[in-house]
């Protein structure tokens, strides 16, 4: 009992040691001298690193938030985070008339904002999810070119509000990017993977493989939440891990989940599998597996012959 009660005073001296760095790192900014120099980039240099071992020290800290308000919470409390940070460095620039001491504090503050918005979206992890996710950064990307246009219009392109503008189409391109990639939806998670030239009905498609024994035993159809249509489904594993794939807007998506997807827990109990090995008794991890079924599926809407769940993944 002493041991657990002087572990939980430890943490807890050093998550207030990290809050205290992180507050540093942004007191230390105002001591920034106006002419850029060697001891102007040394400051600058302190407060980033405070940063980093303030906020992700926290961060590693920190328990999981528990329960679906706490984590809406976090998420909310990321992205405040970040967008007051965000705010305050373009105003310093505006402020201070786009000063090199001002570029170089928004700057500092545009990254961490940037790693801000990618915690906040870091949960978006079922497809619905990902697609809100993805429309909230791209909008967003839209709307800081409209106000860095507007902005210097109104100020009859003065300097700063150039400065400013720019800085807000760098973070236009940032938030663009981080709304896309090869899944449509914002694929931050890479365990959702997509399937070129599959067309094929689910029911058919589960028909097709239904006597192919996989490591996650054999296909079935059903539901997944923030999926309308039927899913084929592989699993779920002893330990939760669920194998799906669903058409979206006429594409074919293959992802991969530990969350509680089904809209009925019961749904998926009859069909809970001891995971079987391949022919040397080799078991893939779930990452394996996510590229394992979508190359299996991509063979399959290649040749239109059904193969089984070989996988080899990439050496490095």
């Amino acid at each position: 009992m002493e041991d657990n009660k002087e572990k939980k005073t430890s943490v807890k001296v050093e998550q207030v040691f990290d809050i205290l760095c992180l507050i540093a790192s942004y007191g230390i900014l105002f001591l920034l001298p106006k002419t850029v120099g060697v001891f102007f980039y040394l400051i600058f240099g302190v407060a980033a690193f405070l940063f980093c071992i303030g906020f992700f020290r926290l961060g590693l800290s920190l328990d999981a938030p528990a329960g679906a308000k706490m984590e809406r919470f976090a998420k909310w409390f990321f992205a405040v985070y970040g967008v007051l940070i965000n705010a305050t460095g373009l105003y310093v620039i505006y402020q201070d008339q786009g000063s090199g001491r001002s570029i170089v504090i928004a700057t500092l503050l545009l990254i961490e904002a940037l790693v801000l918005y990618t915690m906040a979206s870091s949960g978006a992890q079922t497809p619905g999810k990902q697609r809100l996710t993805a429309i909230v950064f791209r909008v967003a990307a839209v709307l800081l070119i409209v106000i860095g246009i507007a902005l210097a219009v109104w100020n009859h392109f003065s300097e700063s509000s150039i400065i400013v503008a720019t800085m807000l189409v760098i973070e236009c391109i940032c938030l663009w990017m981080m709304g896309g990639s090869s899944n449509p939806f914002n694929s931050m998670n890479s365990d959702i993977k997509t399937v070129p030239g599959l067309k094929t009905p689910i029911a058919q498609l589960q028909q097709e493989f239904a006597g192919v024994e996989t490591q996650l035993g054999y296909p079935w159809v059903g539901k997944v939440k923030t999926i309308d249509q039927d899913c084929i489904i592989y699993g779920p594993s002893e330990d939760g891990y669920v194998v799906y794939g669903y058409y979206l807007y006429g594409s074919f998506y293959v992802a991969g989940s530990t969350n509680p997807l089904f809209p009925e827990a019961e749904d998926a109990q009859s069909h809970v599998v001891t995971e079987i090995p391949d022919s040397s008794g080799r078991l893939l991890n779930q990452t394996e597996l996510t590229e394992a079924y979508t190359a299996m599926f991509t063979r399959y809407a290649e040749s239109g012959s059904v193969g089984t769940l070989n996988y080899d993944p990439p050496q490095h």
